[in-house]
């Protein structure tokens, strides 16, 4: 199906010569004589590019884009202004009420049908986009649907497995393991879905961030028990509550401190710190590894950063856990950061609003 374009234009002679170049082009086309015309048709039906008059009776074509740009429906619909204004403020004028582009009268067919094919492509790239995008979101919610459930089921049997009498203890080991494994890829799936859903200034709820706290750092004791390493926690007493997601700070905790666990070495120790910092909450992780060296720490909280310390006991390591905790502590109004004492070890922090 060839794309449509609406002509806005009240001057007959130019809309004649349009339709008939842009017909022999191959496109479906719709005529309006002036702004208000143009708005009525393109709220029963959405052309594909608008070649829009600047000099029109009753609204002008800026006024006329800036309100085709503040309706859902026709946001994104690329608008190309027709003017023979040759002032570069009128120019300035036309992007910023929306336009993506100008063809200058008298009309250039050759030049105006390049810059009509150069908008529409990209505007089907932009679909592209935008349908991809939609069908990954979809992927993503039925995959965090589909695999929690059998993950709680393995997690339950081995649960069972532990506490049954007969069970030898090498077997229970193996079942700890296969636990732990089935806790991370459950952690993985709950980050992957929280990386897609929170939004700036999106914070809510009041939820104890000690209490939090120190629930993470139990649940990590298994695994730091597995490579001697010590998790201790330091939570200041009579701290309020934060202003802050309860899932969203879970898994802000779990992140930071399984990477500390992942990049300490054996025999190491990781301290889950909490303070008051003036009108916010101050969580802190500090690990006795290896630190990040100097020219590579901007990277820290990127997304696929590849930096120079590895896991110490051969866990896996994607990249992407610093740069879920930096989006998921934005979008609670919060921030985020690292620090390298000089004595060695990391210190990553966060802070969130008191409540």
């Amino acid at each position: 199906m060839s794309e449509t374009i609406l002509i806005v234009d009240d001057t007959p002679a130019n809309l004649g010569v349009l339709v008939e170049t842009l017909g022999a082009a191959g496109y479906q086309l719709m005529v309006a004589e002036d702004g208000e015309e143009a708005l009525a048709q393109t709220a029963q039906t959405q052309p594909d590019l608008i070649l829009l008059d600047v000099m029109m009776p009753g609204i002008d074509g800026f006024e006329t884009c800036r309100r085709l740009k503040a309706r859902a429906e026709t946001r994104d619909v690329p608008v190309l202004f027709m003017t023979a204004l040759s002032e570069t403020a009128d120019k300035v004028k036309a992007f910023a009420a929306g336009g993506v582009d100008y063809i200058t009268k008298p009309i250039e067919h050759d030049e105006a049908l390049a810059r009509i094919r150069t908008h529409l492509s990209l505007r089907r790239l932009q679909r592209e986009l935008q349908e991809q995008v939609a069908l990954k979101e979809r992927f993503m919610r039925i995959a965090g649907h589909d695999l929690r459930n059998p993950l709680c089921l393995i997690l339950m049997a081995g649960e069972l497995a532990k506490r049954h009498a007969a069970t030898p203890e090498p077997v229970v080991k193996l079942v700890n393991n296969i636990a732990d494994g089935a806790m991370q890829m459950r952690r993985i799936i709950d980050t992957f879905l929280d990386l897609r859903s929170p939004q700036p200034g999106a914070a809510a709820g009041r939820i104890d961030l000690g209490l939090l706290a120190a629930a993470v750092a139990r649940q990590h004791e298994h695994a730091a028990g597995r490579k001697q390493i010590a998790v201790l926690t330091e939570i200041a007493e009579g701290l309020p509550l934060a202003r802050c997601d309860a899932a969203h700070g879970y898994q802000i905790f779990t992140n930071f401190v399984s990477n500390a666990l992942k990049f300490t070495p054996p025999g190491g120790r990781v301290t889950v710190t909490l303070v008051r910092a003036d009108r916010r909450l101050r969580a802190e992780v500090r690990d006795t590894g290896p630190g990040v060296l100097a020219n590579e720490r901007a990277q820290l909280f990127r997304e696929h950063a590849r930096l120079s310390p590895r896991p110490t006991g051969g866990e896996e390591s994607n990249g992407l856990g610093l740069a879920i905790v930096k989006h998921l502590v934005e979008s609670q109004n919060g921030v985020v950061g690292a620090d390298f004492p000089a004595t060695g070890g990391s210190v990553f922090w966060f802070e969130i609003p008191v409540a």
